[in-house]
């Protein structure tokens, strides 16, 4: 329920309860008043009949007496009027019909023995009558007494009659003020939050050009709305600046990113005219001895040729290293057993391992198995390999490692491999450029710089991801994270788990 309409319930039922409280009490005060009146109008009947009745006695006029009775017959609202003599007897009698209780009433005695007014209220026919017995006096004796009675019905009529116009006057009185609080609860207060709610939505929505209307008057309700569009002006002034910096940042980084995209290609393009200028100088120079010496021997003509070959052919390479980096790999994926590929990868450096004086370790305790084209998977480990190897040329140790679920993303565990070598390290400022085409710390004619993109690019082929740090000891560590097959095939299963083993 809203606010407002509670408001208005609350208020409506508080003034509604004020209100037939207040009617109520003013009811019981008429009703009090009216039984008040018609007590004080039988008195001055009998008060006025007692003075008649005594003047009639005291001239000796009885006459006059019934004549004055006969016409309170005439009063509807006078129930019965009795005379009684000394001995309490019945002397007139205004109707016949009266009940015994007014006939006979029991206070007459007391009356006519003490000389004292008494009134008294009968229950006669299931109706309340009021009476007033009063003596007669003529000079100091006592002739007698009368009773003059009204009914309490009539009083009661009245009383209903006003309970009636109460209740139809509070009725009224209530929906009179139901609907002035509604009304005014409503242009006062309910469409002021209404408003202010469908501002407050539209900014939630991102519209800070919406402005909600300023109330008439200076109340609290058109004070809040000038703040709400003070609020909304700030906002919009805000996200205006918010999107001149973005546009600042984005033409920054733009600017920023065409710049990296420029030195990529510098480089790229430099260490193309490098990788290829030596071996294009090495060409140009053997075929111009070809060229001025047609007469050489065969041997050198041969060599010469030979030379060609072999440059041509690393020429070849580097040309399909780069198509590598750019083309999409069609792999073959199928289960393959981690620990075995590692192994036959390592029997292929073996020799330089030895010529270089580095010691291999491979440790994989247990049988991992990963979704992965083996060949492509045996290029990326032999780059990898061979890249550690050329880190230490002083000898030193490299260590293979595997581990079966290393990481976890999106529900999937990932096996590792880590390649730790015992050489100087990356420098800080080579870590984050060491996957970046053509880029090499090694002396000119030892390398394009291509293997470890090529890399990169196999491993993410394969849903996984290749991570380089620095050892704290010295020496890097070049971890390969390769999706793990959850079951191992049959085939595999029964291989027995890879052992500790140091290669030579």
């Amino acid at each position: 329920m809203r606010t407002s309409t509670r408001l208005i319930l609350l208020l409506t039922v508080m003034v509604s309860a004020v209100v037939a409280v207040t009617s109520f009490v003013s009811l019981r005060q008429r009703e009090a008043a009216l039984d008040t009146a018609m007590r004080n109008e039988l008195r001055a009947h009998a008060l006025t009949l007692q003075i008649a009745l005594e003047e009639s006695y005291g001239d000796g006029r009885i006459t006059d007496a019934q004549r004055l009775i006969d016409r309170l017959r005439e009063n509807t609202r006078v129930y019965a009027v009795v005379l009684f003599d000394q001995q309490a007897r019945v002397v007139v009698l205004t109707n016949p019909l009266i009940a015994e209780e007014v006939r006979n009433p029991p206070e007459l005695d007391r009356v006519l023995s003490t000389g004292q007014t008494v009134e008294s209220v009968h229950h006669v026919s299931g109706h309340d009558v009021f009476s007033v017995i009063m003596p007669i006096r003529v000079g100091t004796g006592l002739r007698g007494a009368f009773e003059i009675s009204q009914q309490v019905s009539s009083v009661k009529n009245d009383i209903a009659r006003a309970r009636r116009n109460w209740m139809v006057t509070t009725l009224i009185i209530i929906l009179i003020i139901s609907g002035v609080v509604i009304v005014v609860m409503r242009r006062g207060l309910s469409h002021p939050i209404q408003e202010l709610l469908g501002g407050a939505a539209a900014l939630g929505q991102g519209d800070l050009d919406y402005r909600v209307i300023v109330p008439k008057g200076r109340n609290e309700f058109s004070q809040l709305a000038r703040e709400f569009n003070r609020m909304a002006d700030h906002l919009a002034a805000q996200r205006r600046a918010a999107a001149r910096k973005a546009e600042e940042r984005l033409a920054l980084e733009r600017d920023l990113r065409h710049s990296e995209r420029l030195a990529m290609v510098g480089r790229l393009a430099a260490g193309v005219a490098h990788e290829m200028g030596v071996p294009l100088n090495v060409i140009d120079a053997r075929a111009g001895q070809l060229l001025e010496r047609p007469e050489a021997p065969l041997e050198t003509r041969q060599r010469n040729l030979t030379i060609i070959r072999a440059q041509v052919e690393r020429i070849t390479r580097i040309v399909r290293q780069l198509l590598n980096l750019a083309r999409s790999y069609n792999l073959r994926r199928q289960p393959v057993d981690l620990p075995s590929l590692i192994s036959n990868t390592l029997e292929q450096i073996d020799a330089a391992a030895t010529r270089e004086g580095v010691e291999v370790e491979l440790i994989c305790s247990e049988q991992i198995v990963v979704d992965a084209d083996p060949d492509f998977l045996g290029q990326v480990l032999l780059n990898v390999l061979v890249n550690g190897i050329h880190a230490m040329p002083s000898g030193g140790r490299l260590r293979i490692e595997c581990a079966a679920a290393a990481a976890e993303q999106d529900a999937r565990r990932f096996a590792a491999v880590r390649v730790s070598d015992t050489g100087v390290g990356i420098t800080p400022e080579h870590l984050d450029h060491i996957f970046d085409p053509f880029y090499t710390t090694r002396e000119v004619g030892h390398g394009t710089g291509l293997g470890l993109t090529v890399a990169r690019r196999i491993v993410e082929e394969h849903g996984g991801w290749i991570e380089a740090a620095n050892n704290a000891g010295g020496g890097a560590t070049f971890t390969i994270y390769l999706p793990q097959r959850e079951e191992l095939p049959g085939s595999l299963a029964a291989q027995p788990d890879q052992e500790k083993c140091v290669a030579q």
